[in-house]
């Protein structure tokens, strides 16, 4: 009898020791998968904020240099088209960068590539047809629309001045460096 008492115990303890083996492969299953989660979260959001999905490089944008002097920056209108064109101005500490478009109305329309809310993010607008796109909110506005003062608040993107002389846009460069903040 005292034999079969510790078979007995034998494989109760043996039942023990695969039970204990399974928990602790199931529990490491489970650390593996939370891990993979985790790891997966984490490329989705770096991804959503980097913007590697929906937002194209800036440095893909064409930058022209305009025509300046020292009061004054001129763009010839024949340089323009429904396609928007970005430009840069260089002050002694950042680049300010602006574009513009002549609109299916015929107008010209020019705005900083920088949004009145968003401008922290420097990540400036991009030409989805007849649309300039917000690259950090996303928010759309009609071509047609822009070179206008923001008087509602809000993405917006940014006015500056503009003046038509002859066959060129005049910008006044302290028009320009007064957006400078944005950049």
């Amino acid at each position: 009898m005292t034999n079969n008492k510790k078979t007995t115990i034998s494989g109760s303890h043996k039942r023990k020791e695969i039970l204990a083996q399974r928990k602790k492969k199931t529990k490491n299953i489970l650390i593996a998968a939370i891990f993979v989660v985790i790891l997966i979260s984490l490329i989705i959001i770096i991804t959503i904020f980097m913007g590697t999905n929906t937002i194209p490089n800036k440095t893909d944008q064409v930058t022209e240099t305009p025509i300046q002097s020292q009061t004054e920056i001129n763009i010839p209108l024949s340089d323009l088209s429904t396609t928007a064109k970005f430009y840069s101005y260089e002050t002694e500490k950042t680049t300010i960068r602006f574009f513009a478009v002549i609109g299916s109305d015929n107008i010209l329309h020019l705005a900083i590539d920088a949004c009145d809310v968003c401008y922290s993010a420097k990540k400036g607008y991009r030409q989805l047809d007849d649309h300039m796109q917000c690259i950090n909110c996303g928010n759309q506005y009609p071509i047609t629309n822009i070179g206008t003062q923001n008087t509602a608040g809000g993405c917006w993107p940014s006015y500056i001045p503009t003046l038509i002389y002859g066959e060129n846009i005049v910008i006044q460069i302290t028009d320009l460096e007064s957006k400078a903040y944005m950049f």
